[in-house]
Order: C-alpha cells, then sequence, then structure tokens
C-alpha cells in the first residue's frame, strides 16, 4: 500500500486524538509514489515524534506532505492529543512554508542545508517557540516539512534550531527508504535505541535485573484489568536481612538479593512477573489455574526450597530463609492496592508462625494482621515517651537486701494504664522493633537509675533483657557504650540477661562475640530461663556466665513435688561448684524464699518482695524484707 492509498487511513487514526477536518482533495494530494509502505511511514513518524520530544524537549510535534504544485494546503499528519497547541503549530508551521520553499530551491545539496524557520506563540500566556525544518522528499519538488512546538521563556534565545535541524535531516534519510543511510540516518537510529534502552532503565531495577517497583505496578494492574486470568500476587520478604547486612556487609548483602532474584525468575512459571519492590522484598504475579491454591502452595514450597540451595553456594548455610505471602485474584480482591495488603497479612502471618514459612491469605489473618499495626503505634509511643522501665528488686536471701533490680517494659497506653507484656510481645519478633525498645529502655533506665538510685545505692545492679536482634548486630556493644556515656551509667552496674533459646540460636557465632565484649567493657552476663531450653549445661561450660537465672516453673513446685526439688537442688549445688551465683525467679512465699537460701540459693526476685516498681519509687528504695 503506497502512500496515496494509505493517507486516507492514517488520518482516520490520527483524527481521534487531533480532530482536524480534511477534504478528500487535500488527502489526495498526498502523492510520493516511491515513498515506503504506510505502516513503515507511520512507524517512522512514530519513532521520529519520540526521539525529537525526547531529545528536545518538545510539547507537540507536527509533520506536513508539501506537493510540488502551489496552490493546494498541504494535508496533517501529528502525533500530539493537545489539541489547542496542535491548532497554533500548525498554523505557525504553514505560516513558515512559503518562505521556506522557496528558500529549499537554492539547495543543491539534497537538503543537507534545509532551512529553519523560527516562530513565537503564546497558548494561555505560555511561551513557545515553534520550529519548521523543510526536508527534501525522494520525488522532485515534494518535500516534508516537520515543526515542533518547545515551552520557551521570553526573552530567552534557544539553542535547539541546530539540535532541530539535525534530527529534521535524519528524518529526510530516514524517509526515502531507498536511499544509502546515512551518518545522520544512523544517528536517529542510535537515539531510538538508546531511548528504549532508557526506558528499559526506567523500568528495571539497576541490581537485580527484575522490574522495579513501578514496572512491576504498573504490569499487575494490566493483568487486572484485562479481568479473564486468575493470579496469585505473592510477596517474598528475606528473613533477617539487616543482620546480613550487618554482619557479612552491603557487598554480599548484594550478592545475596541478586543470588534470590536469579532463583525466582528460574522458579517462576511461564507468564510470571517478577519485582524487586524495594529492600529486600520481591513481588511475583503467577497465573493460576481454576482452583489452585495446591498449586500455588506448590509453588511457594518450591521457591523456599530453591532459594535455599541457592544460597548455600554462597557457602553460608546458615541463611537462606525467606517468608513469603500470597493472596489471589479475584478471589480475595479485584484490585492492585488490597491484593498486596491482603498478600502482605498472609506476609506477616508466615513470620509470625516462626520465618521461613508461606502462608497463602485466609480470611483469620486479618486478626493477625492488624497487630501489623502495633509498629506504628509503638513508634508513636516512644515519640510521646509511653515507653518506660519498671524495676524489680533482686534481693539478697541472706542479708534481705536488694541488691539490684531487674529492668521490665512498659507500655502506658492513652488512658495512662500500663498495657501488659503480653499485649505488645509482638514488638520483639521485629528486628527494628526490638532493637528499637531495647534500646529506649535501657537509655532510661540508664537516666533514672542516675538520678534515683547511683547516689544513695551507688553498687546496685541493673539486668537488662536483650533480644536475638540485638546480640546478632555488630553495633549493639557500641550503643550500649554510648547509653552509658550520655548517662554516666556505670559498665560494672550492668548485667545482661541472655536466654538459653538465644544461646542455641548462635549458629554463626556472633552472639558469643557479642557476650564476650560486653562482658569484658566490665558487664555481667546472666543466662536467663535456665531449665527451659535444650543443651543448658553445655551453655554453663562453653559460655561466659556471672548468673543462672532458675525458671519459676521450677520455684513453683518446691513443696509440691519432690522429683523437681531434686533438681533444683542439684542444680544449685552444680552452679555453686562453678561459682555461678543463683537467681530464683518468681518468689511468691516466705517457704520457697526460706528453702531456696537453705540450699545454697543466694539470689531472689518475686512478688514476694516487690511488684516491679516504677522509677519514682526507687529514690530512697531500702526495705529490709522478712520471711
Amino acid at each position: 500500500m503506497n502512500v496515496t492509498q494509505g493517507f486516507p487511513v492514517a488520518m482516520d487514526l490520527l483524527h481521534q486524538d487531533f480532530p482536524i477536518s480534511m477534504s478528500a482533495q487535500l488527502q489526495d494530494s498526498a502523492r510520493l509514489q516511491d515513498a515506503p509502505a504506510m505502516t513503515e511511514l507511520e512507524s517512522t513518524l512514530e519513532q521520529f515524534r519520540t526521539t525529537v520530544e525526547t531529545a528536545c524537549g518538545a510539547a507537540a510535534s507536527l509533520f506536513l506532505i508539501l506537493p510540488g504544485e502551489s496552490g493546494h494546503t498541504p494535508p496533517l499528519v501529528t502525533l500530539t492529543a493537545d489539541t489547542q497547541l496542535g491548532r497554533q503549530l500548525y498554523q505557525a508551521a504553514m505560516a513558515a512554508v512559503g518562505s521556506l520553499r522557496a528558500k529549499v530551491t537554492m539547495c543543491p545539496s539534497e537538503g543537507i542545508d534545509s532551512p529553519c524557520s523560527i516562530s513565537r506563540f503564546s497558548l494561555s500566556e505560555i511561551n513557545f517557540d515553534v520550529f519548521s525544518f523543510l526536508v527534501k522528499g525522494p520525488e522532485a519538488g515534494t518535500f516534508g516539512l516537520f515543526a515542533m512546538a518547545v515551552r520557551a521563556n521570553p526573552g530567552q534565545q534557544s539553542d535547539l534550531p541546530d539540535k532541530g535541524r539535525k534530527i529534521a535531516l535524519c528524518f529526510g534519510r530516514v524517509w526515502n527508504i531507498h536511499d544509502n543511510m546515512s551518518e545522520m540516518a544512523f544517528e536517529l537510529a542510535t537515539l531510538s535505541s538508546r531511548m528504549a534502552r532508557l526506558r528499559k532503565l526506567s523500568e528495571t531495577d539497576p541490581l537485580t535485573n527484575l522490574n522495579n517497583r513501578v514496572s512491576f505496578e504498573n504490569k499487575v494492574r494490566e493483568r487486572i484489568e484485562d479481568g479473564g486470568q486468575h493470579f496469585a500476587f505473592v510477596i517474598i520478604d528475606v528473613d533477617h536481612f539487616k543482620m546480613i547486612n550487618d554482619i557479612y556487609g552491603h557487598q554480599f548483602g548484594d550478592t545475596y538479593l541478586k543470588a534470590i532474584a536469579k532463583t525466582l525468575k528460574h522458579t517462576a512459571p511461564e507468564g510470571a512477573v517478577t519485582g524487586r519492590l524495594g529492600g529486600d522484598e520481591f513481588g511475583l504475579s503467577v497465573p493460576l489455574p481454576r482452583g489452585g491454591r495446591a498449586y500455588l502452595d506448590g509453588l511457594l514450597s518450591r521457591m523456599k526450597n530453591n532459594i535455599q540451595r541457592a544460597i548455600a553456594v554462597l557457602n553460608k548455610p546458615d541463611l537462606g530463609h525467606v517468608s513469603i505471602g500470597a493472596s489471589q485474584f479475584p478471589l480475595d480482591a479485584s484490585g492492585y492496592t488490597k491484593l498486596y495488603e491482603l498478600a502482605d497479612c498472609a506476609l506477616y502471618a508466615a513470620k509470625n508462625a516462626g520465618r521461613g514459612k508461606s502462608a497463602i491469605f485466609h480470611s483469620r489473618h486479618h486478626v493477625r494482621y492488624n497487630t501489623s499495626e502495633l509498629g506504628n503505634l509503638f513508634h508513636q509511643a516512644v515519640r510521646l515517651n509511653q515507653i518506660h522501665p519498671n524495676f524489680q528488686p533482686i534481693v539478697d536471701l541472706e542479708s534481705r537486701r536488694c541488691i539490684g533490680f531487674e529492668v521490665l517494659a512498659r507500655w502506658r497506653d492513652d488512658t495512662g494504664k500500663n498495657m501488659i507484656p503480653a499485649q505488645f510481645s509482638t514488638v520483639f519478633r521485629d528486628h527494628s522493633l526490638a532493637e528499637k525498645m531495647t534500646r529506649t529502655i535501657m537509655r532510661r533506665a540508664f537516666q533514672d537509675y542516675g538520678s534515683s538510685v547511683s547516689q544513695t545505692f551507688p553498687h546496685r545492679s541493673l539486668s537488662i533483657n536483650v533480644t536475638y536482634f540485638d546480640l546478632m548486630n555488630p553495633e549493639f556493644v557500641f550503643d550500649v557504650q554510648n547509653a552509658i556515656s550520655e548517662t554516666s551509667f556505670g559498665w560494672e552496674n550492668l548485667t545482661i540477661e541472655v536466654t538459653e533459646q538465644i544461646m542455641l540460636d548462635d549458629t554463626n557465632g556472633q552472639i558469643r562475640r557479642t557476650v564476650k565484649e560486653l562482658r569484658t567493657r566490665g558487664a555481667r552476663i546472666a543466662l536467663d530461663d535456665f531449665g527451659t531450653g535444650y543443651g543448658g549445661l553445655r551453655h554453663l561450660s562453653d559460655w561466659p556466665i556471672d548468673f543462672l537465672k532458675i525458671d519459676k516453673a521450677f520455684v513453683d513446685k518446691i513443696g509440691s513435688d519432690d522429683k523437681s526439688v531434686a533438681i533444683l537442688r542439684a542444680l544449685l549445688a552444680m552452679a555453686n561448684g562453678l561459682r555461678v551465683s543463683v537467681i530464683a525467679e518468681g518468689i511468691e512465699t516466705a517457704q520457697q524464699a526460706a528453702l531456696l537460701r537453705d540450699w545454697g540459693c543466694r539470689l531472689g526476685q518475686g512478688f514476694l518482695f516487690d511488684a516491679p516498681l516504677p522509677s519514682g519509687s526507687l529514690a530512697g528504695y531500702d526495705p529490709k524484707y522478712s520471711f
């Protein structure tokens, strides 16, 4: 199909975006017998428009085919959707046609020195420069005029004519497709290729080469708009990624993420869309067969296993765990935002089950998801000073005097009442919230100690509970040092309480290194909840322990369970043999306190002595307990 046959078709299509009436006579005046097929011309126009508007910042552009005969108004090909600007552009370009056509006859070099015309007009008080370029066509007396409108500042001379002329010349060579491609034509192809690369870069995450967040969302929204296909919306989150970066460095962290991205691309079925949503979070949109919950469950399981195998190659066998949450379209939701929310809800349920798990959204997850709001409430509570320490006395059972305090976190709600710990225990399952809680409580406790305790009882200790995330962070020791320096608290007064489970989770030695450094600086280490985990005796021999805290479960059975009492007495004898002081927790009766003292337990705490105290009760606190 030549231009004469195809031009009306192109006009009908373009008319939808730019309504300018054209008569059949004007359409018939476009006669380029040797021009490329109409589809090629349309493609060239679109390519050229995109190149020019990107390179020159043009707000609108048009292309005029000028026949050799005079007296005809040339037909219009435009690719701008701004009707008002397009009409003004058309008028401004037409005003330049006469002078340009006169000049082009004096250019024997086949358009290489094609003239340029610049006119200025205002539209809605916005100034535009219009650049018009005449390019010689393949037929004698036939020309193409390209015009573009560029936003301009009043009185400012633009440097675009040369750039515009260069692009127009490129187009002149491409138009006559049978000519040899000149260096200018090659430059147009290079510009277009560069634009394609830029477009690709704008849609791609530079680290993983997956779709970036915006591109992923756009493609999923397109899938939703199609509406006919069932699919799963999947979120994959790397467990403990902050610690991975802290321990092994950001370079390893990047390698880790790239390995996961590569595994996702290889595991994802045909038709899937993969993307990096940010940080250590990945997204996946997977086509599903109808009733595909079982299929999805199997796919999520394969993803977890494949990721673990991929990370094992990096010689870090303790890593490679991800948590995955998924929702389904249209079963669970019919919009992108809701699908994301419900997949995130399922992800939270997976993390709540112990991490390294996957979950497909179920209505029961709504209740669990609501607890994720706790994070926002927690940060707000820190700002409003609603997170504060309470202090439970630790008593010398021989002298019956207070020798220190265990620091316990309390959260005061908007009514002024303390929430019970079970209401905010979820905070300690999120590494960022857990670390924030420890640092908040630690600083407040050191401050309260300095104002209420240190002046009258300078030798009393403070016991701080820490989490797995704290001890896995190489910066934790420096955080403690900063808190001590800010409050004039002393290392010698600090006891760090570590649970057996935390020691069991030390697969790479980082926790042991942190504990050793804390002890080197003067802090003492207490093994908390002793007897409730596994391998407790090994911990006593392998770890630098100063205090052993006997769990309340043993104390409760004094006087009612002979076997438990026998185990308790054996533990006390062993600890004394190792020269490790024992603290019995949960003492509630005078009988328990007296028997523990007689069996060799030197220290105790519990409601027999006092409930956890607010800081205002510490000044002058020195009761002599009776039991």
